[in-house]
């Protein structure tokens, strides 16, 4: 009885989460520009909001509560680091980003990305950013159905591959038809529901574990570093810790096209810098709250074999099935608003970047309906990954995110302050970029420092040696 009860809870905000899309979708027009970017109508606080929700992602829900759980206060750590970088995106470039989109008229950023680039070189640019973004994107998407599937698992003891699949069908439901627009809708919808179940989540604990001399004194007799802010760390382990989660945070924010493209969708330049702090402190808040969730739970449930299934263990094992069916809609949520924007963005730069000739002829032939098959069929395929190739949601993320950051982050770099640049020096870009930050983690350096900083580093040093090579060649 208890799970139907669950089940029947959750289906209520599964059908509001449909219904907001839906709506979203009449209110759209059938053209690619409201498809893609919601013909640019967002101001700060759906750009904000929306932002938010989709950076949350999985791993919020799942991976910050597990870091609190392994790592005990310092599981905080990732949080902070992860500020310095979201500050200094944030502070500067939301306003150049989306002011040199309308300029030049971009609604992808693969488009963007080779806006500034002359000659036919810029194709070639724009069709290996496409390519990068389907297949790192892609990944990224797997995980956040894995996150989901495994939150199934708990609450209803489906299997993975079913679990990966119903959820994979329940989001392209409405992301398919009513593209961003619907997106963004749903995001904050679902960025309500975040708050209010990251809040209640930590009160529930916190005065479950008897208040915070009660919460010190059983971890510190589980383990002492559970209570130290830095926990395990050295002073030098510590700055290279911080310095790597701060570059991911900033590379996150100018390399991840399902966040870069809620900037080019706000409405003026001015509303996609009103966003900011609307942006941190949704991203900070919720972070903090599931991490230090997942330090009170290592003491009120010891020894969870896999710590990122703690926030639905808890709640199923203490809640009421009708309070349980809308924790899990909040665990969902999270999920859902990273997915959505992940399927649209791999699905566009499959249609329109990697094969722009093809989807011109596609597009005048059926029009958003080209864009909308293509949107489905990369959602199930990102399933499909997630079905047959297993990785922890936590270590797929950290994967996406710092490959990208070290490829399309020096890229997108040079383009917001609109430095000069050429196909060449571009392309060598992003892919000294991609290698460092792969063969970083390949030699396990990415335990001791993000490669995310590594890769962002030598794809700005490769750039520069190019282009000052280039002007050394012209000049007489």
């Amino acid at each position: 009885m208890a799970s139907e009860i669950i089940l029947l809870s959750f289906s209520v905000f599964v059908v509001l989460f449909l219904g907001v899309g839906v709506v979203a979708a009449r209110r759209g027009a059938s053209t690619d520009v409201d498809y893609l970017l919601g013909s640019r109508s967002f101001g700060s606080w759906f750009v904000g909001l929306s932002a938010g929700a989709t950076g949350n992602s999985g791993f919020i829900m799942l991976g910050a509560v597990a870091m609190g759980y392994t790592m005990g206060l310092s599981g905080v750590l990732l949080a902070l680091s992860w500020l310095i970088g979201d500050l200094t995106f944030w502070s500067f470039f939301p306003e150049k980003v989306n002011r040199i989109a309308r300029d030049r008229d971009c609604s992808t950023v693969p488009e963007l990305l080779s806006s500034g680039i002359p000659g036919a070189g810029s194709v070639r640019i724009r069709q290996f950013a496409g390519l990068l973004i389907v297949v790192l994107i892609g990944a990224y998407t797997a995980a956040q159905f894995s996150a989901a599937a495994k939150t199934l698992n708990v609450f209803f003891d489906l299997d993975m591959s079913t679990g990966i699949m119903v959820s994979a069908l329940a989001i392209l439901a409405y992301c398919t038809t009513g593209g961003l627009r619907a997106s963004l809708w749903t995001d904050v919808v679902q960025a309500i529901i975040m708050l209010a179940i990251t809040t209640g989540m930590l009160i529930a604990v916190y005065f479950a574990a008897g208040g915070f001399a009660a919460i010190h004194a059983g971890l510190e007799a589980i383990d002492p570093s559970l209570t130290k802010f830095t926990g395990t760390f050295t002073v030098w382990t510590l700055l290279a810790y911080v310095l790597g989660y701060a570059a991911a945070g900033f590379g996150f924010g100018i390399s991840q096209p399902q966040i870069l493209v809620r900037l080019l969708a706000g409405k003026s330049p001015d509303a996609a810098r009103k966003a900011k702090w609307i942006y941190v402190m949704f991203i900070q808040y919720t972070w903090h709250c599931m991490a230090l969730f997942g330090v009170i739970v290592r003491l009120l449930i010891p020894g969870i074999d896999d710590p990122e299934q703690a926030l639905p263990i808890y709640a199923f094992q203490n809640f009421d099935p009708w309070l349980v069916g809308i924790i899990l809609a909040g665990i969902f949520s999270a999920i859902a608003s990273t997915a959505d924007s992940q399927v649209l963005v791999s699905s566009s730069s499959l249609a329109i970047d990697v094969a722009p000739g093809f989807y011109k002829r596609m597009s005048a032939r059926f029009g958003v309906r080209y864009q909308q098959l293509v949107t489905f069929i990369v959602g199930i395929l990102a399933a499909m990954v997630a079905i047959f190739f297993s990785s922890s949601v936590f270590a797929l993320i950290i994967f996406a995110l710092s490959t990208l950051a070290s490829s399309l982050g020096p890229a997108m770099f040079n383009i917001a302050l609109r430095r000069p640049t050429t196909a060449l020096a571009t392309g060598s870009c992003m892919t000294a970029g991609l290698l460092v930050a792969i063969g970083w983690r390949l030699l396990g350096y990415n335990l001791t420092l993000n490669e995310s900083l590594p890769g962002f580093v030598a794809g700005l040093a490769v750039h520069e040696v190019i282009m000052r090579m280039s002007s050394a060649k012209k000049s007489p």
